[in-house]
C-alpha cells in the first residue's frame, strides 16, 4: 500500500493547519475555561499533521512527532520549550524517507537511558522502523541542533509485521522494548526488541489473524499487575483505547460507551 493511500484518511479529515493546544479547566464556573494555542504548525521545517500526544521531560519541555512536513516533507520529531511568556518549537530530527524512516504517527517516549524512542509507519525497508534519538554530546551553540538517530529495526512486511502506527512503545524493567504493527492479516503483530550488547534482537510475540482475536492494533501494549501484556485493539469495538481492568474508566463513560467497553472487557487478548 502506498504512503499516499494509507494516509488519505488523515489528510482528508484534518485541517490544513494544526496546533498544539492546552486547556486550563476550572470546575466552576464553566465560563472560566481558558484555551491557549502554544504553536501553530507551518507545514515546513517544524512539520505538520501531528497525530499523537506529547511526552514531557523532567525540566518542563515537551516532545512530539509530526507525521508530515519537515525538511524533506516526511515528518519530524520536535521539542516544545517555554521561552518567556511563550513557547518555541524546535525540530530535533527530520526524516529523510530513506532507511531512517518516514511518517511517524506515534509519540516518542523516553527510555530507561533518558533518550527518545519511537516508530515510523513507513521508510526503513518500506514498512516502518523503530528508532532512537540521542541529543548532541556537547551543548548546542545554534538554534537548530539536530539529534542523532539510530534505527533499531526495519520492518520487512513479512512475518515480522508492517506499518507500526499510533501505538506507544513500552519498556519493561530490563529495558526491553515492546510494540505493535498494524499491517493486516499476517503482518499485525506484537513485537519485542531485546538489547544485546550494542545491538538489538527482534522477536514476534504474537501475530493477529484478523479473526476473533482482532486486527491492525492502533495502540501499543501495557503490562498488567501479573507482568503479562494486554493488547489494546481499537478495531475490536472501534474504540480509541481500552483499559480492561480500570473500573474508574468504565464509570466515567456514558451508557452507550460503557456497554461497548464491557463487551471489550469480556474478550481481552492477553499475551504470555
Amino acid at each position: 500500500m502506498s504512503c499516499q493511500s494509507r494516509h488519505s484518511h488523515l489528510l482528508s479529515s484534518l485541517p490544513s493547519v494544526l496546533v498544539i493546544l492546552v486547556f486550563s479547566l476550572v470546575a466552576v464556573p464553566v465560563a472560566a475555561q481558558t484555551f491557549t494555542v502554544l504553536h501553530s504548525f507551518t507545514g515546513y521545517g517544524d512539520g505538520s499533521l501531528p497525530t499523537a500526544g506529547l511526552t514531557a521531560d523532567g525540566t518542563g519541555n515537551f516532545y512530539g512527532t509530526a507525521t508530515s512536513g519537515g525538511t524533506n516533507n516526511h515528518g519530524t520529531v520536535f521539542k516544545l520549550s517555554s521561552a518567556g511568556s511563550g513557547w518555541v518549537v524546535t525540530p530535533i530530527y527530520s526524516f529523510q524517507a530513506g532507511t531512517d524512516g518516514a511518517y511517524p504517527q506515534a509519540r516518542v517516549v523516553f527510555g530507561p537511558d533518558g533518550t527518545l524512542y519511537g516508530t515510523t509507519t513507513f521508510g526503513g525497508a518500506l514498512y516502518g522502523t523503530v528508532f532512537n534519538l540521542r541529543p548532541p554530546a556537547a551543548a548546542c551553540k545554534t538554534a537548530l541542533c539536530p539529534w542523532t538517530e539510530t534505527v533499531l529495526y526495519r520492518f520487512t512486511g513479512g512475518s515480522d509485521g508492517a506499518y507500526p502506527e499510533l501505538g506507544d512503545l513500552t519498556f519493561d524493567s530490563s529495558g526491553n522494548i515492546y510494540g505493535t504493527t498494524g499491517g493486516g492479516a499476517g503482518t499485525s503483530t506484537v513485537f519485542k526488541l531485546s538489547r544485546s550488547g550494542q545491538s538489538w534482537t527482534f522477536s514476534v510475540l504474537y501475530t493477529f489473524t484478523c479473526g476473533n482475536d482482532g486486527c491492525e492494533p492502533y495502540s501499543g501494549v501495557i503490562f498488567d499487575q501479573a507482568g503479562t501484556f494486554t493488547a489494546r485493539l481499537p478495531k475490536v469495538e472501534h474504540l480509541v483505547s481500552v483499559q480492561y481492568t480500570n473500573s474508574a474508566l468504565l464509570n466515567m463513560v456514558g451508557r452507550r460507551q460503557r456497554s461497548t467497553l464491557l463487551q471489550a472487557v469480556q474478550r481481552p487478548v492477553q499475551l504470555r
